[in-house]
């Protein structure tokens, strides 16, 4: 975290009318993409840099999910994890609303566990947060990953889009571990792949409020930009990594509102393992190449990053 060292660099160009003159190109957009509903700039180098907010994001955590939820230990609810279909055709996610998440998904989700996860007559569950197995055929779709995996202690597996293939798929150590390592999350868009923007590659996020630059890897897919391990996050914020986080601090470093700077760096990825400390400093080598302190404060400085 370099949050003295930036406002430093960010006195310094001010004083000296260097933004908008020769160091105006270190973050000028020579184009635009779209990212889904989301719109960003590429700079001359081929990175990619937009405004969003700072969710969280704990797949990959032993401690995501587990049946019982909260009483169980679980840092997220089970909702969050899987979207149910139903012999009707009908399907919803289990997130969709609070009364849904506590109410029906769970009800329906006990139903379709005793008949086995799998019975058409009952309906399926399409887990992502959570490890599926097994396919089911439930009012005319067919319906991927069904049956939950379970760990040794009762927590299902949680899964992120970048793995150590040196552990098999049940095993939790294959995932990316988001209360120890700052990831960020990114959409699957040919925009972003186009320009080698794919889990294992690297970025760094900055919330101007705070001025602390993180760098990170890419660790998993979701709907859009703007989500990060609570190890992010909670840097971003000016906060210590926990590793034993508890529920109550969950969110902590949570932005809502549209301003965290994202840039995505493209390029090589990065070979597991993906420790904190190897991460750490592999992002930071990135980060670094790509500029670093200085040229992240001439994208803080402006204006015109789309959000």
């Amino acid at each position: 975290m370099f949050s003295t060292q930036l406002r430093a660099i960010l006195a310094t160009l001010a004083a000296f009318g260097i933004f908008g003159t020769s160091y105006a190109g270190e973050c000028d957009s020579v184009g635009s993409i779209s990212i889904g509903s989301q719109a960003a700039n590429v700079l001359d180098d081929g990175s990619v840099v937009l405004r969003a907010k700072m969710n969280i994001n704990i797949d990959g955590s032993a401690r995501a999910y587990h049946l019982k939820n909260r009483a169980g230990g679980a840092l997220i609810h089970l909702c969050n994890a899987g979207e149910v279909f139903l012999p009707d055709g009908s399907r919803y996610q289990g997130s969709e609303s609070n009364e849904t998440c506590t109410g029906k998904f769970m009800t329906d989700v006990a139903a379709i566990g005793a008949a086995g996860w799998n019975d058409p007559t009952v309906g399926a569950v399409r887990w992502f947060g959570v490890l599926g197995q097994g396919r089911a055929r439930v009012g005319g779709n067919t319906v991927e990953g069904v049956v939950p995996v379970l760990q040794a202690d009762g927590f299902f597996v949680s899964p992120t889009a970048l793995i150590d293939p040196h552990f098999p798929p049940e095993d939790q150590r294959r995932y990316v571990e988001p209360l120890t390592v700052p990831a960020g999350v990114i959409r699957n868009s040919t925009s972003l792949t186009a320009r080698g923007v794919v889990v294992g590659t690297f970025g760094v996020a900055i919330d101007p409020v705070k001025n602390v630059a993180v760098p990170f890897i890419v660790g998993d897919t979701g709907p859009r930009v703007g989500e990060g391990t609570p190890a992010l996050a909670r840097q971003v914020a000016g906060l210590a990594i926990d590793p034993g986080v508890e529920y109550s601090h969950r969110y902590d470093g949570v932005v809502d509102t549209r301003r965290v700077i994202w840039v995505f760096f493209g390029g090589n990825g990065m070979s597991p393992p993906f420790t904190q400390s190897s991460v750490a400093d592999a992002a930071r080598a990135a980060f670094d190449a790509w500029g670093g302190e200085t040229r992240l404060a001439h994208c803080v400085a402006r204006s015109d990053i789309p959000d």
